[in-house]
């Protein structure tokens, strides 16, 4: 009995099967020869009559359900056949009646599709979505959203590299970077994030990220050529530095004094003035910069006693670029004219920002040896009546690594443990700075005391501080200094200067 009722339950599987995909093919078949039989105007044989009968309606059997299991289920196909009186499947018209029906079969082809569509999607979208992949249904169902596809798997390697980096897993951190960038190459962020990643341990990769970047996003240029300048400086490239300080003073003039100041710079130390020069002949560059420039390029040249009377001349469109003054006061400063400095502090004061004079004041008292003046400055800045600023006590360290005190060090310390809780970057920033004012002097007490509390309330390691540290403990130095400061991911540009100003002499 059981095998009987299995055995029929199996015949009905298969004519179901049998007739599924006699409808698949009926649909466009039947409806085909229909079509070309009503072009015709009915003439020849009835395409899905039989032709032994007298082609009258519910008399006329219907050849097409020929073979299937169960004739019904044509109706599908064709909704003119019916059942007669005896049980026979008929057509229920005459044959000039005879029509397709292409809306069923595009109804039932479009509904299957849709159905295995949405189907296959959801599936698709539990799998995405089991993964860790941020994806809507959208992404999925829509095909013109299917590009957005790459940037979502680019997120979740994103999403992994930054769960690595926090657990101190860098190499696995930087390889779903370089994925997430291979999968979605137009996407900025990750491009950034993968150049900076670079930085320490393979910079030629940065550099090459970093230009890639300007070439294919101009509309991040500006971003772009800040973060690779930062990067730059930290590794004392100077050449690469002359050149992107040149192009970036004609494509953002607006922030022309930081970019002079780098050209400058970079132009000292390579002892050639040809990158001043070249910038001084590009007229996209504002007069009054070109006027700077080629008066440092002059400056460069000369011997201090001459350079110095050049640097105190009235500078005509001083007033329209201030940073005309800051140069002529650092660059007397540095060749030991502190009175001529002071005096052309004093006059450009009001031209300067407030930031701009104090530091330039507190280079001249030290250079004249007023410890007196600047213990008075300190103190003011730092009274426990006042309420300190981070931004001051960073800018007072970076005074002292390029002119170290021991005295005003140790109220620059003492300041540094009474400042309101600030955010972990902006603690790591001034940190650092204190820390490199105490390591100048190699007060390792005091580089400790420092180091103490970040130490405590940062979760990632501060092995590139303890390099660092040791750097500045050694009597000999055996590294150069920009081989440490890009592990340095706190420092601030002031601070990349004053280091590499200071221990470039010692080359």
């Amino acid at each position: 009995m059981r095998r009987s009722r299995f055995l029929s339950y199996l015949r009905g599987v298969k004519g179901w099967l049998g007739d599924l995909i006699r409808l698949v093919w009926a649909l466009g078949y039947w409806n085909v020869r229909k079509t070309v039989y009503q072009l015709r105007r009915g003439r020849g044989q009835c395409p899905c009559h039989n032709p032994s009968d007298s082609g009258e309606p519910l008399r006329t059997g219907c050849e097409a359900v020929i073979g299937w299991w169960r004739p019904a289920r044509f109706r599908r196909v064709c909704p003119l056949l019916r059942q007669n009186e005896t049980g026979q499947w008929v057509c229920s018209v005459p044959a000039a009646e005879v029509r397709p029906f292409w809306g069923r079969a595009l109804g039932y082809v479009g509904g299957t599709t849709a159905a295995v569509w949405l189907g296959g999607a959801g599936v698709v979208f539990g799998m995405m979505q089991g993964i860790g992949y941020e994806v809507s249904l959208r992404q999925i169902v829509w095909p013109p959203a299917w590009q957005e596809l790459r940037g979502v798997r680019s997120q979740l390697f994103i999403k992994q590299a930054r769960e690595a980096y926090t657990a101190g897993r860098v190499r696995e951190a930087l390889s779903a970077l370089a994925v997430a960038h291979e999968m979605d190459p137009k996407n900025y962020s990750v491009g950034m994030m993968l150049a900076q990643f670079y930085q320490a341990g393979n910079p030629g990769m940065a550099d090459t990220l970093y230009a890639q970047l300007l070439r294919e996003q101009p509309e991040h240029r500006m971003e772009t050529a800040r973060v690779w300048f930062r990067s730059l400086l930290a590794r004392g490239r100077l050449r690469e530095i002359a050149e992107m300080a040149r192009r970036q003073l004609m494509a953002e003039p607006q922030q022309a004094s930081a970019w002079a100041h780098a050209l400058i710079f970079a132009a000292r130390h390579l002892q050639n003035t040809a990158p001043l020069e070249a910038a001084a002949q590009a007229e996209t560059v504002p007069a009054p910069v070109r006027a700077t420039l080629l008066l440092a390029a002059r400056v460069q040249k000369l011997p201090a006693a001459e350079a110095r009377a050049l640097l105190v001349a009235a500078a005509p469109l001083a007033g329209i670029f201030p940073y005309d003054r800051v140069f002529r006061i650092e660059t007397l400063t540095r060749l030991g004219f502190a009175d001529e400095a002071l005096e052309l502090l004093r006059n450009a004061q009001t031209q300067l920002v407030g930031r701009d004079v104090a530091r330039l004041a507190f280079a001249i008292y030290a250079l004249k040896g007023d410890t007196a003046r600047l213990g008075r400055e300190f103190d003011a800045l730092l009274a426990p009546s006042r309420g300190l600023h981070v931004q001051e006590v960073g800018l007072l360290a970076i005074h002292l690594v390029n002119w170290p005190e021991a005295g005003l060090l140790g109220k620059v310390c003492d300041a540094y443990g009474r400042l309101p809780q600030e955010s972990l970057e902006v603690r790591l920033e001034v940190g650092l700075a204190v820390f490199c004012a105490a390591g100048v002097q190699k007060d390792r007490v005091r580089m400790a005391e420092v180091q103490r509390p970040l130490t405590k309330s940062v979760d990632v390691s501060l092995t590139s501080m303890n390099m660092l540290g040791a750097y500045f403990l050694e009597d000999k130095v055996r590294i150069p200094i920009e081989s440490l400061l890009p592990q340095q991911n706190a420092l601030s540009l002031e601070l990349n200067y004053a280091l590499l100003e200071r221990y470039w002499g010692k080359k």
